[in-house]
């Protein structure tokens, strides 16, 4: 969607919210068509999609835990929350009207997503462009509230954080004015051309705000999963800090590298100016964060640099992080097909 567009949509998502509001407003005549329009549109998505989103259950000897997921391919292959299925003796899907085996292919701690395997044919959400996402683009989720049927919510982008409470995520996540009810976790957002652009990660005691994490992210474990059978985020040994004043649009500077790392071996050098890894421009420290958990452990990246005024691309060979043998993980080698 242009950015443009978006801004038109999101302006009526807001009149939408608005009248929709316990107090009553008047309605200007020229007004009507785009309330109108943007609650027929909202319609369309959730019809369109809503059989592409599941209820998941999962038990163990505490009880039983119920949230959502989605179909990301024909194939059977959902997506939920890890929270949902950690540890969990039994999980099944409700699929039309169906209870379906599900096996767990991984739990991923870093990004907080499951990844499940159904055996059947399934409706799938495509995925979309979460890097066109601006603050006030309007979305919708689609998630089931406890043993209530599948229901819409409607909000925008907000802004994107990297922490909350003292935790650092390990890559940003949107947070979104999108009030989600319990059960929502793991959930589809999805952009107003009907593609996922997130997954519902966490809800705030409100309920009236969340946190999306970037389908982006999701794809990554998706991807380690289907070619390696498991999870291999890249490691490469330095340390970054903010410059004083910017460097052909950076402040991200090396500071530091620890010896016989990736980084020092490939060349890697103490002020260093980094100013994108692969096809990821970079800006600042926060860039870095959502570039560096796209690091693959073995697969060559190009650093994009400037040294003493002068720009370069060096390769250099990720290793496994030295904290994935820490990171809770279930992954086992059933290879998934991934989305072009």
């Amino acid at each position: 969607m242009h950015r443009a567009a978006a801004s038109k949509i999101s302006a009526a998502v807001l009149a939408a919210l608005f009248l929709a509001g316990a107090l009553p407003a008047p309605v200007r005549a020229e007004d009507a068509p785009a309330g109108s329009q943007i609650s027929k549109e909202i319609d369309r998505l959730f019809q369109q999609h809503r059989q592409s989103v599941v209820r998941v259950r999962a038990s163990d000897s505490l009880g039983i835990r119920l949230g959502s997921g989605f179909f990301i391919d024909p194939a059977g292959t959902v997506y939920t929350h890890a929270g949902i299925v950690m540890k969990a003796d039994d999980v099944v899907v409700h699929f039309q009207g169906r209870t379906l085996p599900a096996k767990v292919v991984a739990s991923d701690a870093r990004t907080g997503i499951a990844l499940l395997k159904t055996d059947c044919l399934s409706p799938f959400i495509p995925v979309g462009d979460c890097a066109r996402m601006d603050v006030s683009s309007p979305v919708i989720a689609i998630g089931f509230p406890g043993e209530h049927e599948a229901s819409p919510a409607i909000g925008l982008v907000a802004g994107r954080d990297f922490h909350q409470n003292g935790k650092q995520f390990s890559t940003s996540h949107f947070r979104m004015n999108l009030a989600v009810q319990p059960g929502f976790g793991g959930a589809p957002v999805l952009n107003f051309n009907g593609q996922v652009i997130g997954i519902v990660a966490a809800r705030n005691q409100e309920g009236g705000s969340c946190l999306i994490l970037p389908i982006r992210a999701a794809e990554k474990v998706r991807r380690d999963i289907s070619r390696f059978g498991e999870l291999r985020p890249g490691w490469v040994g330095m340390e970054v800090e903010d410059a004083p004043s910017p460097v052909e649009g950076s402040i991200a500077r090396v500071v530091a590298l620890q010896p016989d790392t990736p980084a020092a071996r490939h060349g890697l050098i103490k002020g260093d100016i980094l100013l994108g890894i692969n096809e990821t421009e970079i800006h600042s420290i926060q860039d870095l964060v959502d570039a560096a958990f796209h690091l693959t452990a073995g697969e060559e990246a190009k650093f994009h640099i400037s040294r003493d005024g002068e720009k370069m691309a060096i390769g250099v060979h990720p290793v496994l992080h030295p904290h994935a043998a820490q990171t809770p993980l279930r992954a086992e080698t059933t290879v998934l097909p991934v989305a072009q």
